[in-house]
């Protein structure tokens, strides 16, 4: 069998369509026509052939390859983050914190009933008037003296303890004032120039034993935050409750 020559007007049995190429941009091979210009012949790279996609059990790595590896990071991901463990809360002996709460409690009610009279006085509530000393025993801190109050209204109040006397011996007249008719002492002197002194401390010791009063019950120490609020309000509020009444009690 012989074969025939092919020329440009046989048709190519292997060629493809020239819509299955893709014209890129590369150097064109030059050839000289019979004019002697060079003519530019285009060159066709065949398209890209897009890969058939895998199934799902021809994929690598498979599904039951993977099937452990999942769980284990999604269980490093879980316990990578560490666990707080609340500490177990101490025990206490219940007499000793009832033996606290009643002390302080005492003491805040002593605070608070030094404070109410200062207070009031430094609010400018009160009677004006002039204190007889009468007697006097001590000297400095320790210094005691009686006497008798007259208001300016007239009103007298006999046998009052007067505060900030000083100097001042038996017998001398002192400007003096009291919350009232009602009271037992009259403050004089020295002890007016610090009124606002006496009753800021007395406040503050006064919320002390509240304070202390929440660290002798454990109101601190509970672990639920609002129940945590709630008891320490109740250990603080307690000595401002005792306030509040002896300043009623003063007026």
């Amino acid at each position: 069998m012989t074969g025939q020559p092919m020329d440009s007007t046989t048709p190519n049995p292997w060629a493809s369509d020239a819509s299955d190429f893709i014209p890129v941009d590369l150097p064109p091979e030059t050839t000289v026509s019979s004019g002697g210009s060079p003519a530019a012949v285009p060159y066709y790279v065949p398209a890209p052939v897009p890969a058939p996609a895998l199934a799902a059990e021809e994929s690598w790595p498979t599904r039951e390859m993977m099937a452990g590896h999942r769980g284990r990071f999604r269980h490093a991901a879980t316990t990578s983050e560490p666990t707080k463990v609340t500490a177990p809360l101490s025990r206490r002996r219940p007499g000793l914190s009832l033996a606290a709460v009643v002390v302080l409690s005492l003491l805040a009610a002593f605070f608070a009933w030094v404070t109410a009279e200062p207070l009031w006085l430094a609010l400018g509530h009160g009677d004006v008037g002039t204190a007889t000393v009468t007697q006097c025993v001590g000297t400095g801190v320790g210094q005691r003296c009686v006497g008798d109050f007259t208001a300016i209204d007239g009103t007298l109040v006999e046998r009052v303890t007067l505060l900030g006397v000083g100097t001042s011996g038996a017998g001398s007249s002192i400007s003096a004032r009291m919350v009232g008719v009602t009271s037992d002492q009259a403050y004089v002197g020295a002890a007016l120039h610090g009124l606002h002194l006496r009753w800021l401390v007395g406040f503050a010791l006064t919320m002390l034993c509240g304070l202390g009063i929440a660290l002798a019950t454990g109101s601190i120490r509970i672990p639920d935050r609002r129940s945590r609020r709630f008891a320490v309000g109740i250990s603080l509020g307690a000595p401002l409750l005792l306030m509040v009444g002896f300043l009623a009690a003063t007026f």
